[in-house]
């Protein structure tokens, strides 16, 4: 089984605040890696060694801003923690495991802390007695195992991830940051990796300038871990970097895929769990599937597997689109945050957006490369030039059909003594005549030129159509005959 290393990074004062020569640094030597682990240098960050001795209960002196709000958030800071239970439903291969998330009643972080110590000494015990009940047996080499090791915590966690075993608890997404405004460098300066304010990140004054605020994004959040407490595999939303600072306590441990294994993942994933799929094509945004890393290999996605164990004071980078997870060896204090680099827009375009969860990011792409290039121009309603539309053709003359129930107009005879008499110009037909200067509404001959005996078309003689008296008014204007 092939296991590697993810990269690690230990630049100096000036490579480590330079974050975007600092990211394309990293994903040109993890060869795109999902992760990446940075070692910040001495002096990053002033507040950095009193946040860790006060988080972990210690007392401190309180000299820097970093570690007098660390000390207070401890004592004040209420947090409401969930438990993570795992099952196997019908079907699923080993090793894949579905995720419920369990709400636990409000407590603070200084209760919080004294709760996971206490599970961390549980599980140590337990622990102990297992390998000395092996031992008694003798099977010193099924229970010489020290799970103080890395290679043995990762080994008893997936042993333990089961239904049966009590469900871990995690204060996970927990609206807070360490830092403050004050916070300074050994130089003086703000540090680059300020996670609640990353001067760089291209993104946060675009979002403030939409008063958006979306905690994990525009801010950073703390995370505290107890033993066992896991996060699910995922990526960021809208595809965004992600920076993760471990303040103080045990070590993490992270596994990564290669983005670029993306859709192989998320093809198996559909398969060995299908119902999921079914609900929701983007169920793996919802944190509720986690996949161990022997199933990897057996799925062929080894050759993209990358981990690492983040201890305090190291800081893990995820890749736009790179699916993580990982896990907590026992009681810590984590710090993360997105952010965007230069590079991040294109990938960002490209993101999925779950559509059953409420508080989905959602973050406007185009009109963001737009503020970047036109600045306040960009949020300016411009007005639409809409051309003047042609005038409409005119309306074709429908030809009048006639009626199959109507008579056939009968026409002249040419021969009587009346078509061939002249106009008289005197009658009232001849006055509306334009021949003697009428309008010509009336369309009628002259009263002294009305046929005697008027004839029928041929065709209506064929088809035996109704026939009239005579033609059109014709009866009201020829005299009766004498008799």
């Amino acid at each position: 089984m092939s296991r590697t290393s993810c990269l690690v990074l230990r630049p100096t004062l000036a490579e480590f605040n330079d974050i975007e020569t600092l990211m394309r640094r990293a994903e040109l030597e993890s060869e795109g890696a999902g992760i990446v682990k940075i070692v910040p240098p001495s002096g990053w960050w002033d507040g950095a060694a009193e946040a860790s001795q006060a988080f972990n209960g210690n007392n401190i002196p309180g000299k820097t801003s970093g570690g007098r709000r660390a000390k207070n958030l401890l004592d004040t800071l209420k947090l409401r923690p969930i438990r993570q239970a795992v099952s196997r439903p019908p079907g699923t291969p080993k090793g894949a495991f579905e995720v419920a998330i369990l709400p636990q009643p409000q407590t603070t972080a200084k209760q919080f802390r004294k709760t996971a110590l206490k599970l961390g000494e549980e599980a140590e015990k337990k622990a102990r007695e297992a390998r000395e009940r092996f031992e008694r047996r003798g099977c010193a080499a099924r229970g010489s195992e020290d799970v103080s090791d890395d290679a043995g915590v990762e080994s008893a966690f997936w042993k333990a991830l089961t239904p049966l075993n009590e469900a871990p608890l995690y204060g996970a997404d927990v609206d807070a940051t360490c830092f403050t405004e004050n916070d300074k460098t050994s130089e003086g300066e703000v540090p680059g990796w300020h996670l609640d304010a990353i001067p760089s990140c291209r993104l946060r004054p675009f979002l403030k300038r939409l008063k958006a605020r979306i905690p994990g994004v525009t801010n950073g959040m703390l995370y505290f871990g107890a033993p066992r407490a896991f996060f699910a595999w995922h990526v960021e939303d809208a595809n965004l970097y992600s920076v993760n600072y471990l303040h103080c306590g045990a070590p993490k441990s992270w596994y990564a895929l290669d983005p670029r294994a993306a859709p192989k993942f998320e093809e198996k994933c559909r398969e060995a769990f299908p119902d999921l799929a079914r609900e929701c094509k983007d169920f793996l945004r919802h944190k509720t599937v986690v996949v161990s890393p022997d199933l990897l290999v057996r799925w062929d996605l080894d050759q993209y597997l990358v981990e690492c164990v983040q201890r305090p004071g190291e800081m893990v980078v995820t890749f736009p689109a790179g699916y993580h997870c990982g896990f907590n060896h026992g009681y810590n204090v984590a710090e993360s945050t997105n952010f965007a680099t230069d590079t991040w827009a294109a990938i960002g375009r490209q993101a999925s957006h779950c559509k059953c969860q409420s508080d989905t990011v959602r973050i406007d792409v185009p009109l963001f490369e737009r503020w970047r290039v036109e600045g306040e121009n960009a949020f300016v309603c411009k007005p639409v030039v809409v051309p003047e539309p042609l005038p409409p053709p005119p309306p074709k003359k429908k030809a009048k059909k006639a009626s199959s129930n109507s008579a056939p107009r009968k026409r002249r005879c040419r021969t009587c003594s009346a078509c061939k008499a002249t106009d008289c110009g005197e009658c009232k037909f001849c006055k509306d005549s334009p021949k003697f200067g009428g309008p010509g509404k009336m369309k009628q001959c002259c009263i002294k030129r009305v046929c005697l005996s008027p004839r029928l078309p041929p065709s209506a003689l064929v088809s035996g159509a109704p026939c009239s008296s005579g033609t059109r008014h014709i009866d009201k204007r020829v005299p009766p005959v004498a008799t």
